[in-house]
């Protein structure tokens, strides 16, 4: 019997020093491989290049995100999921962590410190040019929805930041098309187990919880299919309601892995 294979490379370096501005991207080519995936091609600034490999076969999907600079080549994060035994494997910087172990902590320590890293700043960037250009979709394919994940982490990691250093007040931002599937003239309804909210208002107050994206300023709508509240990323949300900073918010678990049902966050 054949399995179903989906493979998907993409190709970015990054820089040795934090920048100051959001990098930009454009993917140069997306060419389909024998094996029925994908090779993506992006170029973000001019000259940065990474790449991520993201397969899928019966019980088993993984996302692998490396780079190579000046000949120099590196693992970033390879995530492993075993759906017959429910277990997920996560290698941060050549150190293995199982999901279903304790070291909460000392992977939380490495994720922040790989979102820190200059050579892995072009991440986000490059999974929502994804996301918008290639429109995968999220909930048909963990490996898709783990790219997901992590590059909405990685985003959120670094708003976060800039927040921080920020001393003005900034104005709510609101995506558009959350007005589409929320509030009382909502056009749109929702998909795969989401739920809307009745009052944009009190939405917004509460910095669009449950909603994929970055707080109200951007929906991933190819997370799940649509801008509504769904389980996976309201569990963050209330993972990272202690504060942004703590492990169960800021580590690959966290982010991919339920740790409340042992399952991998999904719609």
């Amino acid at each position: 019997m054949m399995v179903s294979l989906l493979v998907l490379v993409v190709v970015i370096t990054a820089v040795s020093c934090l920048p100051t501005k959001i990098p930009h991207c454009r993917i140069l080519s997306a060419s389909p491989t024998e094996t029925g995936g994908h090779v993506i091609r992006c170029l973000c600034d001019g000259y940065h290049l990474v790449t991520l490999d993201l397969l899928e076969s019966t019980g088993f999907s993984s996302l692998a995100v490396s780079g190579e600079q000046d000949g120099r080549k590196r693992e970033f994060v390879k995530v492993e999921y075993y759906a017959n035994a429910q277990d997920m494997f996560i290698v941060l910087d050549g150190d293995q962590f199982d999901v279903k172990d304790t070291r909460h902590q000392e992977e939380g320590l490495k994720l922040k410190k790989l979102f820190e890293d200059p050579e892995f700043r072009f991440f986000p960037v490059a999974v929502k040019l994804i996301h918008d250009e290639l429109q995968l979709k999220g909930w048909e394919s963990p490996a898709v929805m783990f790219l997901y994940r992590m590059g909405m982490a990685a985003d959120n990691f670094h708003h976060q930041k800039r927040v921080k250093r920020s001393l003005l007040t900034e104005a709510v931002e609101v995506d558009p098309r959350t007005y589409e599937f929320n509030g009382p003239n909502a056009t749109k309804m929702c998909t795969f187990n989401g739920w809307s909210a009745p009052d944009m208002e009190v939405l917004i107050a509460d910095e669009c919880r449950g909603l994929c994206g970055k707080t109200c300023k951007e929906c991933w709508n190819w997370v799940c299919g649509d801008c509504c509240a769904h389980t996976g990323c309201l569990r963050h949300d209330d993972f990272c309601s202690g504060g942004y900073y703590t492990y169960d918010c800021l580590s690959c678990r966290g982010v991919l892995w339920d740790t409340i049902t042992s399952t991998p966050l999904d719609c």
